[in-house]
């Protein structure tokens, strides 16, 4: 494959992506959007990422830039990887920008491939761009420092698919070598209903504000949050999203009972660590707050189309919809209105023709 590859997006996942790749033969261009300069600085300035835990080294990168027009132009494949919520801002950027035959990746994207594809078809309707989205991330991973990442965990096993479907393999054949352990995926709604985000950390969350708001910041999720009680509306989430794929005909990523009886619920069971995944991730401190992204981005670009297209399938989600109403109370915000099926360019359609769109295109 091309050796050459664009990040785009310099946070936790974006700056271990590109130590890894650099360090396995890689030449990358890391460009972060201009509003995160601040916390860029130090990666702008000199060019070096050092990582800590599973991976102990550090990289000069090939290019490190805010200039998107620099971090594009002459690459075949491009990784975007930041958090939903930043969608939108990346592709303003991105998409006067992108070139035919260029292959964009979504890390992962709550079906921002759709998002993706629908802006495009609106703004560059004459551009011919490949269009791929995972179900999560290949770390888990922090920024500890100034251009200084500690990986904890990494994925063995990813979900991919490309929209339209159809494209898939020949997608997972461009990417294969930078991470072999993606597999193909059903539809782009089988990556977004598998990412465990939306799943777990609502719950986890939710039921765990006044903790988090009394602690001031000494909050862990995954060692105090999620007990008996959470992990069971975790299941219920999770029971809710598989019978709306089910009454659709896609698959999505399945987890027995017993995974999701541990502190860290089903968050770990496709990454490895060499010993005690579970203590690892435990430790992670946080949320600090009601507005992490636990909740402002899981419950409106996570769980709003689970429970939109659960309606359009006549299939309830009660849990699903609790879950929203209540984080849009707590929070004093509309989750509803968050990334919707008419975002998604799914608005007005059928189950059929949705299933067609989505493996076939427009």
């Amino acid at each position: 494959m091309d050796k050459l590859i664009a990040i785009l997006g310099a946070g936790n996942g974006g700056h271990q992506m590109a130590v890894d790749l650099t360090l396995r033969g890689y030449d990358i261009i890391l460009c972060e959007h201009p509003s995160f300069e601040e916390s860029f600085k130090s990666t702008l300035e000199g060019g070096i990422i050092e990582s800590t835990g599973l991976l102990q080294d550090s990289a000069k990168i090939h290019k490190v830039t805010m200039n998107f027009k620099e971090a594009l132009e002459n690459v075949s494949i491009v990784y975007l990887v930041v958090p939903a919520i930043a969608h939108e801002t990346f592709f303003d950027s991105m998409i006067p920008l992108l070139k035919d035959g260029q292959l964009v990746v979504i890390w992962s994207g709550d079906a921002g491939a759709l998002r993706l594809a629908k802006r495009l078809r609106e703004e560059a309707p004459e551009k011919k761009i490949l269009i791929a989205e995972t179900n999560t991330l290949p770390y888990g991973t922090r920024l500890v420092g100034p251009s200084k990442v500690d990986l904890f965990v990494k994925a063995q096993r990813m979900l991919i698919s490309a929209f339209p479907a159809k494209d898939t393999e020949k997608v997972l054949s461009l990417v294969k070598d930078t991470f072999p352990v993606l597999q193909a995926a059903d539809n782009i709604l089988s990556i977004s209903f598998s990412n465990p985000n939306p799943t777990v950390h609502p719950p986890g969350t939710l039921l765990n504000v006044g903790r988090i708001q009394y602690s001031k910041g000494e909050f862990y999720l995954y060692k105090e949050g999620i007990t008996e009680a959470p992990a069971r509306i975790i299941r219920k989430v999770y029971d809710e999203t598989l019978a709306v794929a089910n009454a659709f005909g896609f698959k999505m990523r399945e987890f027995e009972d017993e995974q999701f009886r541990n502190p860290a619920s089903v968050m770990n069971v496709d990454f490895w660590a060499p010993f005690d995944k579970n203590e690892i991730v435990s430790k992670m401190r946080g949320p600090s707050s009601i507005f992490n992204r636990y909740i402002t981005e899981d419950l409106p670009y996570g769980l709003v189309q689970r429970s939109q297209l659960g309606k359009l399938v006549d299939v309830p989600t009660p849990v699903i919809e609790s879950i929203i109403n209540l984080g849009a109370a707590i929070c004093e915000m509309d989750f509803w209105k968050g990334r919707t099926l008419e975002d998604l360019g799914l608005a007005g359609m059928s189950k059929d023709q949705i299933l067609d769109y989505i493996q076939n295109g427009s």
